[in-house]
């Protein structure tokens, strides 16, 4: 049985609680929480991490994956186009060293919240600051830190980062890595050109978690579900077929400006999908 979730990242332009009650009350079973400005860009307090927690329970929402893949709060220009750096792959050992303890913090976030997974990404296309082998030696290191903490970490690849194509994820999680895997886009997976129903029957258990939006003609634009070229009844019968039992979150943060209206709709969309 897999469930519904909506992400907090086309909530920006609200509060971490007033994204959690309007999503609770839309009827979503989970949230994903983005731990970067303005929700939760590590550390937060204790009493911070108290209240976010007794919220999500008084509203019986279960945090479905805890989104590590930006750190906006990191500069301080906030709308610094760079966003996911510092990364995991950066050659400066400065910064990279400063992003996997940051990663190391979402991990212990995950515990805290009971939330199962987080997703990270790999850092921009950039030969002259992020190198691939540099990524694969910090995820060997969050991987047995989460390892032992019992979470799991799903790779999202995106366009423009240097782990940019489901072949280049499945030649790292296809390694030695128990608790690694990925994190299915489905508007990444479509501006790719890729057959999703491939890359699930490819990976299988390895798909951990779900980011649910539509595309059209290849434009990494997210889309509400149903309102793109993406068939959608074709990638859940996929995901039924490998007896995937986790999330599908719905993440449009280009709704930033109406999170309430694209939630729901996004919410009704899926429903109607699973049922």
């Amino acid at each position: 049985m897999m469930n519904i979730g909506f992400s907090t990242n086309a909530f920006t332009n609200k509060t971490i609680f007033s994204a959690i009650d309007s999503i609770s009350e839309i009827g979503y079973d989970g949230i994903e929480l983005v731990v970067d400005t303005p929700h939760a860009f590590l550390p937060l307090k204790k009493d911070e991490i108290i209240k976010i927690k007794n919220r999500l329970k008084q509203k019986n929402l279960q945090v479905s994956n805890l989104n590590s893949n930006t750190v906006v709060g990191w500069y301080t220009n906030k709308n610094n186009n760079e966003k996911f750096e510092p990364s995991l792959s950066n050659k400066n050992s400065l910064l990279r060293n400063w992003r996997i303890e940051y990663t190391k913090k979402t991990i212990d976030l995950a515990v805290t919240l009971n939330c199962p997974s987080i997703c990270i990404t790999s850092g921009l296309k950039n030969s002259i600051s992020n190198d691939e082998l540099l990524f694969q030696q910090s995820l060997e290191i969050i991987g047995e830190y989460a390892e032992n903490k019992n979470i799991l970490i799903s790779i999202e690849y995106e366009p423009d980062l240097l782990i940019d194509d489901s072949d280049k994820v499945w030649n790292l999680v296809s390694k030695d890595f128990k608790n690694i895997g990925l994190n299915l886009d489905t508007c990444h997976a479509m501006v790719n050109n890729e057959n999703i129903s491939e890359i699930i029957k490819k990976f299988g258990k390895k798909i951990i978690h779900t980011h649910i939006s539509d595309c059209k003609n290849q434009i990494h634009y997210h889309l509400l579900p149903g309102e793109g070229e993406i068939d959608f009844k074709i990638f859940y019968d996929s995901l039924k077929k490998i007896n995937y039992s986790g999330f599908l979150t719905a993440e449009l943060y280009t709704y930033s400006k109406s999170p309430e209206y694209a939630a729901s709709k996004a919410f009704n969309y899926l429903k109607n999908l699973i049922d």
